[in-house]
């Protein structure tokens, strides 16, 4: 090899070098900065992250049910619950449709969260269903009433479980630019927020509570019609965070 080449080849090497030395001290200099930034983010605004109130709308209109009333839940907005609201319907044969929807900030799983409205112990009568561009929701009798119930997530399609739950956020939240805000201080890694739905009808008089799932399929559809119409209207709503 002539002294030519071999003083190519060392300046080559030398330029590569110094190259990804200013490059490694680049990027140390960003990461320096970020966790400065976020630092006094977090020292001087404790609060940046913290979700502002919410306050539901007093009237949501749904096709084929005529709105009769609403009110706010009295939970002490414990347990990551923002807000409670409770809307009643009323169809053209006088059938009742009850909507508990809580806003949360937290993992919603059912049937655990259902004790927020005091429904518990409901694990043997739940059947967990997929609805194509809705997503999970499940179904179940207590008291003389069906009910359907499901968590809408602010991106993704709508839960039951927390691995389902779980999942959404890990494939819609876990973003370049999330990750850029997360570092600085200005969001949560995930958004953990979840409106969490409740639709209900009183089980018509031939009904038993304890006749198999099956048997109340014709109810359930009726729900599912509901369910559908709701969660359209809220993925296009979502509250801000």
């Amino acid at each position: 090899m002539s002294q030519i080449s071999y003083n190519r080849k060392y300046k080559y090497k030398k330029s590569r070098f110094k190259t990804f030395k200013t490059f490694k001290i680049s990027c140390l200099a960003t990461i320096f900065i970020l966790t400065c930034i976020a630092l006094s983010i977090s020292v001087f605004l404790p609060n940046i992250k913290a979700h502002q109130k919410y306050q539901f709308p007093n009237q949501i209109s749904l096709s084929e049910w005529q709105f009769k009333s609403s009110n706010t839940l009295d939970l002490n907005l414990k347990n990551g619950v923002i807000a409670a609201k409770q809307y009643l319907y009323i169809s053209s044969n006088q059938e009742t449709l009850r909507i508990d929807t809580l806003y949360i900030e937290g993992i919603v799983s059912i049937p655990q969260s259902l004790g927020l409205l005091g429904l518990k112990n409901l694990n043997s009568s739940l059947n967990i269903r997929y609805l194509e561009s809705v997503g999970y929701y499940a179904v179940f009798t207590d008291q003389e009433r069906v009910y359907l119930s499901s968590c809408i997530n602010p991106r993704g399609s709508s839960t039951v479980t927390e691995e389902q739950f779980m999942n959404n956020r890990n494939i819609y939240d876990i973003t370049p630019q999330r990750i850029g805000l997360y570092l600085i201080g200005f969001a949560d890694l995930r958004d953990n927020r979840c409106l969490f739905t409740t639709l209900s009808i009183p089980l018509e008089n031939q009904q038993l509570v304890n006749q198999p799932i099956n048997s109340l399929d014709k109810t359930y559809r009726k729900l599912e019609e509901v369910w559908t119409n709701w969660y359209q209207k809220w993925q296009d709503d979502f509250p801000d965070s």
